[in-house]
């Protein structure tokens, strides 16, 4: 999936600023080589007018000579920044926090593949947490018949489906009332959930190489251009069940704030399914595709919460497609479900991180009510 304009304008030296930047209708393609997504550039000085620059550098000339009495000598000895501190994080840029967090959760993260059985494990500190089995051609041509059965929603979701091509923050935003500068870091919690949801995506899209819709079904006739990459899982599934899953928990952790939020625990899983069957709207995405994202977003947003010390462990899953099956959420929250080919494994342990610690408290504290 890609990046969208969200809540920021241009960034400086480096692309879109803010939590959102504009992007492509594929994968990580919006994200660049970086694969720091909507931070890139947020954050970063701007490149100066050469006007400036040259006036700059005329003012130091004409006043430096004021600091050349006793170069050598201090008041006193210059302070130095805690070693390797969490804290730090409020000094450095939108860009470079990303940076941190997206190899903070990296370095844990692996897989094996079983070129044999055709399935993709994937791993959270040595322990597996989700099996993917890839399914075989008949089970993509009988997905076939709602693909079909979808298509005469597009007219309605039309707007949806074009401005939900990259992150569909602003859909979040709207559901929790959040505004781009009082709940900057809460926007920058949900951005990296999304960076990181998409790159585990992607490990499983590779292996798995599964066919899009449209090059099965003649009939599919997406209506926005077709990602570059396999069909599942569905990174948007992954990407919005694993913002719904952090966003509940801490929504939950900040009750107070929210006297309905019950309600918006419901709104957010809604939300959630949406954004993913969208795909399924406009050709792009199976429903088993859809049921394959979900289950790695819940996953990835699990980690995201251990990390943030505001959960421990994952729910590990092994998923073999079913075919002749649709999705619906219903079915996707009861967990293990043999019906629709959701086995159960053991839960994956994850340790807190100080990166993701620190991001948690600053979103919180944003939610503190001033009496």
């Amino acid at each position: 999936m890609s990046i969208m304009g969200g809540t920021g304008g241009t960034g400086g030296t480096g692309g879109t600023g803010g939590t959102g930047g504009t992007g492509g209708t594929g994968g990580t393609g919006g994200l660049t080589f970086t694969g720091l997504g909507s931070f890139l550039g947020s954050g970063a000085d701007p490149v100066y007018d050469p006007v400036l620059v040259q006036g700059l550098q005329i003012t130091e000339q004409a006043i430096t000579h004021v600091a050349h009495r006793n170069p050598d000598q201090y008041e006193h000895e210059p302070n130095e920044l805690g070693f390797s501190s969490a804290a730090n994080l409020e000094l450095w840029a939108d860009w470079v926090r990303s940076s941190l967090y997206i190899t903070e959760f990296l370095k844990e993260f692996d897989w094996s593949v079983n070129p044999h059985d055709r399935t993709v494990q994937l791993m959270y500190g040595r322990n597996a947490f989700l099996g993917l089995q890839r399914p075989d051609m008949s089970s993509f041509r009988r997905q076939l018949k709602f693909m079909r059965s979808y298509l005469d929603q597009r007219p309605d979701r039309t707007a949806e489906i074009v401005t939900q091509l990259g992150f569909p923050t602003p859909y979040f935003m709207m559901i929790l009332g959040l505004q781009a500068t009082p709940n900057r870091f809460t926007l920058e919690l949900i951005a990296i959930t999304q960076v990181l949801a998409s790159h585990v995506a992607m490990v499983a899209k590779h292996h798995l190489a599964c066919r899009r819709p449209d090059r099965i079904g003649a009939r599919v006739m997406p209506m926005i251009p077709t990602p570059a990459h396999g069909s599942f899982p569905s990174a948007h599934a992954a990407e919005a069940f694993a913002v719904a899953q952090v966003l509940q928990s801490f929504v939950r952790y900040h009750k107070g704030h929210y006297a309905d939020f019950e309600q918006r625990l419901a709104l957010l899983t809604k939300l959630a399914e949406r954004i993913a069957v969208n795909r399924t709207v406009a050709g792009m995405h199976f429903p088993i595709d859809t049921w394959a994202g979900a289950i790695l977003g819940r996953a990835v947003g699990q980690i995201v919460l251990a990390k943030c010390n505001a959960g421990a462990s994952v729910n590990g899953y092994n998923y073999s497609a079913k075919g002749d099956l649709d999705f619906h959420v219903n079915e996707f929250e009861q967990g293990a479900n043999g019906r629709f080919g959701v086995e159960e494994i053991a839960c994956c342990e994850v340790g807190s991180s100080e990166l993701f610690k620190w991001l948690w408290t600053k979103a919180s504290k944003e939610f503190e009510l001033v009496q």
